[in-house]
């Protein structure tokens, strides 16, 4: 029994205007045949006009299209007849924190999810940027990358900090792990200081890296501190839905995490791994 905290409705025949029941049965239907009992269902928060200027570059100010009234209106009338919790991925930008803030003020979420997609104007995951890890030092992408995330786990704004080892995605050279496990140290430090949980993301599976997020050293470092760790297909599409979960769950029995937390319409729930 699962509960997928991280599923995106948006790549599909819809908008996040014209979201409909059937095609939350779609993602729910693929999720119960893989013991997913319940989902966290999110939207990048960028994808709305009321966060027009709060995220770097022209590729995130192209795709503030949509009222946000108008996607909450349709989760206002599903919220409580499934087995679902509302809520939001929000890009982290230190210099946008307190606009960030407003923003997510804007409607009553079940909870939040904190992402770093950014650096300056430089998206980690955007495929038409993936040069710029051939032109950038390693070692500034992931160090900038950890700072980010920990101010956004200080900042108070998210239940959760997403794929907490983006920059790996292309499977691009890593820094060497005398750099990388200070940062994974100090991260879980600030995310264990301000009660923010760690996300274990199967989407790295479905990415050129062909791995987990995050890598298993850094579930080490969070297994160590007993932070509350949260499952995530990461889904934009029905088919992706708890994708990947048993390997999950293997990789986090492995690391010494024996739970797993739900941030659910009714509250935070724990569920064994065992």
């Amino acid at each position: 029994m699962w509960f997928d905290q991280h599923v995106h409705m948006e790549h599909g025949p819809y908008t996040p205007l014209e979201y409909s029941r059937e095609w939350l049965e779609q993602f729910l239907d693929i999720g119960r045949s893989r013991q997913v009992t319940g989902l966290g269902i999110v939207e990048h928060g960028y994808r709305f006009t009321e966060s027009a200027g709060l995220l770097p570059g022209d590729w995130a100010a192209r795709r503030c299209l949509y009222p946000l009234r108008g996607y909450t209106k349709f989760l206002d009338e599903v919220r409580h007849q499934y087995p679902i919790a509302v809520g939001l991925e929000m890009d982290y930008v230190p210099a946008s924190e307190e606009g960030i803030r407003a923003y997510l003020n804007h409607y009553s979420w079940d909870f939040i999810l904190g992402s770093v997609h950014f650096i300056d104007d430089f998206g980690l995951d955007v495929g038409e940027m993936r040069d710029e890890y051939t032109r950038r030092d390693p070692e500034d992408i992931w160090s900038a990358y950890y700072q980010y995330s920990i101010k956004a786990a200080q900042s108070g704004l998210f239940q959760v900090i997403t794929h907490p080892d983006l920059p790996k995605i292309y499977g691009f050279p890593k820094p060497p792990d005398s750099v990388l496990v200070p940062w994974y140290h100090q991260f879980v430090e600030a995310l264990g200081d301000n009660h923010v949980a760690l996300e274990i993301n199967t989407a790295g599976l479905r990415r050129p890296v062909k791995e987990i997020y995050p890598h298993p050293r850094l579930l080490l470092e969070a297994a160590r501190a007993h932070l509350p760790v949260t499952l995530a297909s990461d889904a934009h599409e029905p088919e992706n839905v708890g994708r990947f979960f048993d390997e999950a769950r293997n990789l986090a029995l492995e690391c010494g995490i024996e739970a797993i937390t739900a941030f659910t319409a009714r509250g935070v729930q724990t569920i064994s791994l065992r």
